[in-house]
């Protein structure tokens, strides 16, 4: 989201350590005493990133049990202690990055496989999607191959290519396997890494339906704004873990500010928050990214995952965004030719049509992603009798009533003037956004005028827009009073969306609650 981040770490991290992290019961006094100007001026350098519990959590990540034990005996406590300068038993940014050299077991080192994650590509515009594993190493290896088959023996391998990048002091190699067609549909087991690195454990996948089908409701998890201990992402994930046990997710679809490895932020031509290159000495912490994507491999090496682009990506010409990850046709590109990559992509899965643009890049009209975004729509509404269903995702709201950006997020701002009429020309059915860390569900609506209200949308004749920037970093949020007609319920709790889809006329959307994991906000929308 935008620059100066009012995060109440420190307040939340005593109920964390024993428990599934749970929202303190004081935490509305303390946002009173944050709206009156009391953290007016805290900066990032000086706001807590991890604290011991958490640091255990993530040394758990790399080695079960590890972080647990290193708690326990006190080795922990000591490392923390040794560059907690302030006594706060919380590493500062600023803290953190003068003890990264201490803590080598959170750097990426040795030759054996982590952060393993899959997602979607597709080397043309074709539907038909692959999947593509990618993992990372501290160190080059002979080969980058995926072993893999439908059941654990493991029959075919795929071989695929690695690639690195140097900003922020970062050391490592970024494998990439895309694996051939595969039947649609079906659960695939693989493992990767070699033998003479060693192999990853195995792991397992579901390949992606067929366009236009369906054999069974598609659940996708929304979310944007994780992060990892600042302060809730991580639990975010975990709660992501377990709800997959009790309803499978298809694929997991983050619509940007991903690892919030950014320490610094500038204000950019349209007046909003983005991230910089070296500003006042800051940039990213490149270890933040290892972090996150070893938090997310319990959930992205078994569910295909896609990543849209926010701001906070924005550093060293979105380097950490474009190695690390994947994404299907036309998104890519190499950092150190920032003129060509491409940051915006689109797919079918079963029977809805994705568009990921970028809120982050031009939009205008005779830009190139303006060009590709009114050709990808058009397609996806001449193509509706097969895929019936077209959601449109952008990190950034079009209509949103929190009261610090509302001129950037209401009728007559530049993103609704420009992007609204191609919505409502190809008829897109639902907009995901998230950049402000709130839910808030926008009723059916068009230049400002609501179609329709209540929780069930029949046919609507206009998009309903989700908020969803709630996966795990906190803010202050200041509302609009009163709510905009448009605004059918905004709240600044902490948790992710689920989105399923019954067939082509029925969509169901929650909104799940981390502390109870409960929806606190759901509708239907029917065609």
């Amino acid at each position: 989201m935008r620059g100066v981040l009012i995060v109440v770490w420190a307040v939340l991290v005593p109920s964390l350590a024993a428990e599934q992290p749970r929202l303190p019961t004081d935490l509305e006094r303390l946002f009173r005493r944050l709206r009156s100007g009391a953290a007016e001026e805290m900066t990032l350098s000086a706001v807590p990133l991890l604290s011991v519990q958490q640091l255990q959590h993530h040394f758990d990540l790399v080695d079960p049990g590890a972080g647990t034990e290193a708690l326990e005996d006190g080795r922990l406590g000591a490392l923390m202690a040794l560059h907690d300068t302030d006594g706060d038993n919380m590493w500062s940014y600023a803290e953190f990055r003068s003890a990264v050299h201490a803590i080598p077991d959170l750097r990426v080192e040795g030759s054996e496989p982590q952060q393993v994650h899959t997602s979607f590509t597709n080397s043309t515009q074709a539907h038909q999607l692959q999947l593509v594993i990618m993992w990372v190493t501290g160190e080059k290896t002979a080969t980058t191959t995926v072993q893999y088959g439908t059941s654990t023996a493991l029959g075919d391998s795929a071989h695929g290519s690695t690639h690195t990048y140097t900003e922020g002091g970062w050391k490592g190699v970024i494998h990439e396997v895309v694996l051939p067609v595969l039947p649609p549909s079906t659960r695939i087991y693989y493992r990767v890494g070699d033998d003479q690195a060693g192999w990853s454990e195995v792991f397992n996948v579901v390949t992606p339906p067929a366009a236009g089908t369906l054999q069974k409701p598609h659940v996708f998890a929304v979310y944007g704004d994780m992060g990892t201990a600042i302060p809730l992402g991580y639990a975010v994930c975990q709660q992501m873990e377990l709800d997959h046990t009790r309803l499978p997710f298809d694929a997991l679809l983050h619509i940007g500010d991903i690892a919030y490895a950014s320490t610094a932020v500038s204000e950019d031509v349209t007046g909003d928050a983005m991230g910089t290159v070296g500003e006042g000495g800051d940039g990213e912490v490149e270890l933040i990214w290892d972090i996150f994507c070893r938090q997310m491999q319990p959930l992205a090496a078994y569910i295909p995952t896609v990543y849209g682009v926010g701001n906070h990506e924005k550093f060293y010409n979105y380097s950490s965004y474009l190695a690390r990850f994947q994404n299907p046709y036309p998104w890519g590109g190499s950092p150190h030719e920032p003129d060509s990559c491409v940051f915006w992509f689109s797919f079918d899965y079963g029977l809805v049509h994705f568009t990921f643009m970028s809120t982050e890049h031009s939009y205008d009209v005779g830009s190139p992603q303006r060009e590709w975004l009114e050709k990808d729509l058009a397609a996806a509404a001449a193509n509706r009798d097969n895929v019936p269903w077209i959601v449109l995702t952008g990190h950034r709201p079009m209509y949103c009533s929190d009261k610090s950006e509302l001129s950037s997020h209401e009728p007559g701002a530049h993103f609704q003037v420009e992007i609204e009429p191609l919505m409502a020309k190809y008829g897109v059915d639902l907009y995901f956004c998230g950049h402000m860390h709130m839910y808030e569900r926008i009723h059916p609506v068009l230049n400002g005028t609501v179609k329709q209200t209540g929780h069930i949308y029949n046919k609507p004749g206009a998009p309903v827009h989700v908020v969803q920037g709630t996966a795990g970093v906190f803010e202050d949020i200041s509302f609009e009073h009163p709510a905009p007609a448009w605004s059918a319920i905004r709240d600044g709790r902490i948790g992710y969306g689920r989105m399923q889809v019954f067939n082509a006329s029925h969509v169901f959307y929650e909104t799940l609650w981390l502390q109870d994991n409960k929806a606190y906000d759901s509708f239907w929308l029917i065609r």
